[in-house]
Parts: structure tokens; C-alpha cells; sequence
């Protein structure tokens, strides 16, 4: 990274997580250029540690996918199914869907965190684990865990969701803002980007 980026992403992790880091001089232009980098990203909010505790939840569209839906329909009512690991399907999700239908959403991502470090002790990840298979998009939801670890000094033992850490999630969350449907092998999608292929052979190669 260069000197923008560690201070884009140690404003974040201030904003969002609370980790105070010190920042490195730059010119001016190149503050203009993190803050215009931030607005067009959606998160201004963490750059100004204007963010106040209240958890943000994202809101996916169950009628997007109807393997989601009957997930959601048979397990609200369960006893064993606690509504925390219901907003944590429903946050991977709407991540999921943001990636690959228009851009991976960097806020939604820190929501992810942020709603695992408040809330994380109360999602039944085992519930978890099962669903993300039966919807066909668990290596993405490892994907977006890998950003976190990346970018925001999140461990595995945070993650119980993810078997390892892929660090070319780096890449991709710096660079190849949008992934192919050719990536998932269940999850609904009715075209394909076109320049997928070269996109498409650096994904598959984040294994589950």
C-alpha cells in the first residue's frame, strides 16, 4: 500500500473499530484525495469518527434468492435459531449480493465486523456454516472475512465462519471491485461480466 491507503484504512479502523494509529504526514492534495476516496466508498462517516456505537444493520432482499427465503422462513421460528445468527446470514448476504451485482460495498464489510465484535458471542456459526452451503456462497462470505483480516486486524478466532485466511482478498477489495457469477455455483445471477475470465481464475482460486 502506499502512504494513502495505510492512512485511508487507519481512519477506518479508528472510525469503525476504535484502533487509534498514528497517521503519516501527506500533502494536502493527498488528503483531498483520501477524503474524495472515502465519499465515493459511502464511508465518510469512519474518516471523520463521526460513528457513533449503533450497529448499521444492511438490509438484503430475500426475493433475490429463494434458497435464502426458505432458510429464513423455516428458521425464524425456531426455538434454536437465535435472531443474531439470522442478521448474520442476512448481512453476508446482502455483501454477497452487493459484490457481485455492482460493486463490493467496503461499509457493509466494516458492518460485518462491526456486528461481529458487538454481537458476534451470540450467532450460532455451526447454523451458519450449513446455511452459507446450502445458498452456495460460503467462499465468498470467506472472501469478505478475508478483507477483514486484511484491512482491519481481524483474527480467524473472529471469523469461526472461515477455515483460513486468503490473502488475495487484498487484491480484490484494492483493485477488482466486482466478481463473475461463474464464482458461484448455486447463487442466482442473470449475467455474466464480461471481462470475468481473468477475475474468474484469481476467485476460484480462494479454495474453500
Amino acid at each position: 500500500m502506499n502512504v494513502l491507503e495505510r492512512n485511508y484504512y487507519r481512519l477506518l479502523r479508528k472510525g469503525a473499530f476504535g484502533e487509534d494509529e498514528p497517521l503519516e504526514p501527506m500533502s494536502q492534495f493527498k488528503w483531498n484525495k483520501l477524503y474524495s476516496i472515502a465519499e465515493k466508498d459511502n464511508v465518510s462517516i469512519y474518516v471523520d469518527n463521526e460513528y457513533k456505537p449503533d450497529f448499521q444493520m444492511p438490509q438484503y432482499d430475500m426475493s433475490h434468492n429463494r434458497r435464502y427465503r426458505r432458510i429464513y422462513e423455516k428458521e425464524e421460528h425456531e426455538i434454536d435459531t437465535s435472531p443474531a445468527s439470522l442478521n448474520m446470514l442476512n448481512i453476508i448476504m446482502y455483501n454477497v449480493d452487493q459484490t457481485i451485482s455492482r460493486n463490493t460495498s467496503l461499509r457493509a464489510i466494516i458492518e460485518m465486523g462491526r456486528f461481529l465484535r458487538m454481537k458476534g458471542d451470540k450467532v450460532d456459526f455451526l447454523k451458519i456454516e450449513a446455511w452459507l452451503k446450502k445458498v452456495g456462497i460460503r467462499r465468498m462470505a470467506q472472501l469478505h472475512g478475508s478483507i477483514l483480516i486484511s484491512l482491519f486486524n481481524f483474527s480467524l478466532d473472529e471469523l469461526p465462519f472461515m477455515s483460513k485466511h486468503k490473502p488475495e482478498a487484498l487484491h480484490l477489495a484494492l483493485n477488482d471491485r466486482k466478481l463473475t457469477k461463474r464464482y458461484f455455483s448455486k447463487y442466482p445471477m442473470p449475467t455474466i461480466h464480461s471481462w470475468g475470465r481473468a477475475v474468474y481464475r484469481t476467485v476460484t482460486n480462494i479454495e474453500e
